[in-house]
């Protein structure tokens, strides 16, 4: 799965203003083809190679709060235009495919916090430290908008591993942070959600306008994209955390057990071929990135038990889990 891909415009616009360089020839588009679509990894791997190549450690973190909306396309317009925040991480949440694919964002509530995730679905797609700062940045811009001038977030998660640039994050942001977390997630008081921007130009009317045209764009991309990678996506999301059946996968795509079998079938492919392929990439993340139990991950996997586990994957390696883990994370990222 290599398909994600992410609108060419915010790397134009960051290659423009920041003086980022594509690296290889299959590094990015050219950086007026901002209607253009580029790979999700390639987007990805620029982006790291601009941080740990920057003097400042804070560089990505400061290119997302400082992003013109209007460079993320239709869904950064629309969120410009949304009256309260609330609206504004609503849209960001609903419209995000609009920007991206291959990623899981959520807006949830926990008592009197909100809580903004996101996290890239393909295991394969790593590091991806410096994504996760600039969509987290991103996200903090968008808040700033609504609440100038005074505290705004509870707390910031990362899912890597602390970096040498802890400590000036953690400046930055002036709130709780935490790594190695299940995703990357920004956190602030509930009450903010209500707020509204005193400049804000835009009616309520031209906002549900805007949003109805994002909701239409975004649903006649997602049916350009090929089921095989729409069964992947889906897989990934819920791997772990919810039933993996062949009959759950198809009522979140919409369709019926019957019809997404035939479907895959004139694909080339199987539902159980496609779950397996994802149980191997999410486990050896897992296996070679964390200190998870080798019980645990066979769970998650969603094996009847350690044994079928260990079975797997050393029929899909040809080396055990445990061997695998020794060996490390070397080789494993689709970013080279």
């Amino acid at each position: 799965m290599n398909a994600s891909w992410i609108i060419a415009q915010p790397f134009s616009a960051m290659r423009a203003q920041h003086r980022i360089a594509a690296h290889g020839p299959d590094a990015g588009p050219d950086p007026l083809a901002g209607d253009r679509h580029m790979p999700l990894r390639d987007f990805v791997a620029e982006l790291e190679a601009a941080r740990s190549a920057a003097d400042d450690p804070l560089i990505v973190w400061q290119m997302g709060e400082t992003f013109d909306l209007a460079d993320l396309g239709q869904l950064g317009c629309t969120v410009a235009q949304a009256p309260t925040l609330g609206a504004a991480l609503r849209c960001f949440q609903q419209g995000f495919f609009a920007l991206q694919s291959g990623a899981e964002v959520r807006l949830d509530v926990d008592g009197s916090e909100a809580h903004f995730h996101y996290r890239i679905l393909d295991s394969r797609i790593w590091p991806r430290r410096a994504d996760a700062e600039l969509t987290l940045g991103v996200l903090a811009g968008i808040v700033r908008r609504y609440v100038p001038g005074e505290p705004m977030m509870n707390g910031v998660s990362f899912e890597h591993a602390p970096c040498a640039a802890r400590r000036q994050i953690a400046d930055k942001v002036s709130c709780q942070l935490r790594y190695d977390a299940g995703d990357n997630t920004i956190s602030l008081p509930l009450r903010l959600l209500d707020r509204r921007r005193s400049d804000a130009a835009a009616t309520d009317t031209a906002f549900r306008d805007s949003l109805q045209a994002l909701d239409r764009h975004v649903q006649e991309l997602r049916r350009a994209e090929p089921l095989p990678d729409r069964v992947r996506l889906a897989i990934f999301e819920r791997i772990g955390r919810a039933p993996l059946d062949q009959d759950s996968i198809a009522r979140v795509l919409g369709l019926s057990e019957r019809s997404l079998r035939r479907h895959l079938e004139s694909n080339g492919t199987s539902f159980q071929e496609l779950t397996e392929e994802c149980r191997r990439i999410f486990g050896h993340a897992l296996l070679v990135r964390s200190a998870v139990p080798l019980s645990e991950i066979a769970f998650r996997l969603g094996y009847s038990d350690q044994t079928a586990f260990s079975r797997a994957f050393s029929r899909w390696y040809g080396a055990s889990p445990r061997a695998l883990r020794q060996a490390g994370d070397a080789g494993e990222s689709v970013i080279r």
